[in-house]
């Protein structure tokens, strides 16, 4: 790696690595490094300005694009043009832990407490269908501290944490 990065996450877009996190040797700057993994070479330090510390779990790929999160935006980098943009509908929702299946974005969203959806050509956000009664015991739990998500195998994977060890893994 040709210089030192941290806060960092990282996505794969067509056989390039992507890294992006705070560069310490440039003051206070968010950079991006990419690794070409078929010439086994790195690219940049690309500088970015305009774009905060990355949530954690708050980086994914898109249809090729890159989306991450930080605490007030989602913002969008297409590698292909070298271009941000700031991501109005997905900037309206407050999302963490994501992943993407089939091009498709989930996240569970702790205000309304529903499992969200979106797609690469988004205009609105959706709820996935089908959960209710899982999601509702989820709720009941009192300690119920949050999910991750996980692609396996092209099948959304949801994993729950709970305060108390009630000796049960479910599924759904």
């Amino acid at each position: 790696m040709p210089v030192h990065m941290c806060h960092t996450v990282a996505d794969v877009i067509g056989g390039r690595i992507y890294l992006f996190g705070l560069l310490p040797t440039y003051p206070e700057s968010y950079g991006i490094l990419v690794f070409d993994t078929e010439t086994q070479t790195w690219e940049g330090p690309m500088t970015v300005q305009v774009i905060q510390q990355i949530r954690d779990g708050c980086l994914v790929v898109m249809a090729g694009k890159m989306y991450m999160r930080n605490f007030q935006n989602c913002y969008v980098y297409d590698p292909k043009e070298s271009k941000w943009e700031t991501d109005e509908v997905l900037s309206s929702e407050e999302w963490e832990n994501a992943c993407v299946v089939n091009d498709v974005l989930y996240f569970y969203s702790w205000p309304v407490k529903e499992l969200r959806v979106c797609g690469p050509e988004h205009k609105c956000l959706g709820v996935v269908e089908g959960l209710d009664d899982f999601l509702a015991e989820m709720r009941r739990v009192d300690r119920f501290w949050g999910v991750t998500m996980s692609n396996y195998a092209g099948k959304l994977v949801l994993f729950f944490r709970i305060q108390e060890i009630i000796g049960e893994i479910c599924c759904v």
